[in-house]
């Protein structure tokens, strides 16, 4: 019988961050430009796929994926006076900050979790909105061994909680007859999770989201696995 854990990423297994906010305020900066940080927080909001999960883009996924971010960040950096001859080094600054897994930082019961997991015979996925290099991100952090693959909203298209990046994520695992979605977002997690008919865990996060088990921290998991 085949079991398997689908992890979310920021904010279950990382500790929840706005990196992509940072790395933009870093990159305005850098450049010597000034930018109010509120403005950028709402910028993203428009422009970043995951804060639209109703809107599929399945023929925009790796690198189109970047360019279409990019060809936003171009209108907005134009709005606020900044001359094209930045973009491509300012592009190329950002991307590189999310590449680096130094911006990142684990919860200190993570690797120790996925272990267990795996020695007690189930398979953990990572299933998370986020940007195609995930992957890459994750082996860095060196939690590599730990995954058995990775579905990843820019990789297909799909944003959580939309059904269709969870079916892919059942596919690539073979169809487990026992499957659990573990993360910290009610929404994007948990009601995604439960619309295809997983267990699922809310972690890090208060009750009262229809979760089937709410967990203070990771280290709980393993208790709860039939």
């Amino acid at each position: 019988m085949k079991r398997v854990l689908f992890w979310d990423f920021d904010g279950t297994i990382i500790y929840p961050n706005e990196s992509f906010l940072d790395a933009l305020d870093r990159t305005v900066r850098r450049f010597g430009f000034e930018i109010e940080r509120g403005d950028m927080r709402r910028f993203l909001h428009r422009a970043c796929s995951w804060y639209s999960p109703e809107v599929s883009y399945e023929n925009e996924i790796g690198g189109c994926w970047w360019r279409r971010l990019f060809g936003r960040f171009e209108i907005f950096f134009e709005g606020y006076g900044i001359p094209r001859v930045f973009y491509p080094e300012m592009e190329e600054f950002f991307r590189g900050l999310i590449l680096d897994f130094r911006n990142y930082r684990l919860y200190e019961d993570a690797e120790g979790v996925l272990r267990e997991c795996l020695e007690r015979g189930y398979l953990n996925y990572i299933v998370s909105n986020n940007f195609p290099e995930l992957p890459r991100v994750v082996e860095r952090l060196g939690l590599g061994n730990y995954f058995a693959g990775y579905v990843v909203s820019s990789a297909v298209g799909y944003e959580k909680p939309r059904a269709e990046i969870f079916q892919r994520a059942l596919r690539a695992a073979g169809d487990p007859e026992i499957c659990y979605m573990i993360g910290d977002n009610p929404i994007a997690d948990i009601r995604g999770g439960h619309e295809v008919g997983m267990k699922t865990v809310l972690v890090h996060t208060a009750g009262g989201s229809g979760a089937d088990w709410n967990c203070a921290r990771l280290a709980e998991i393993p208790a709860i696995l039939v």
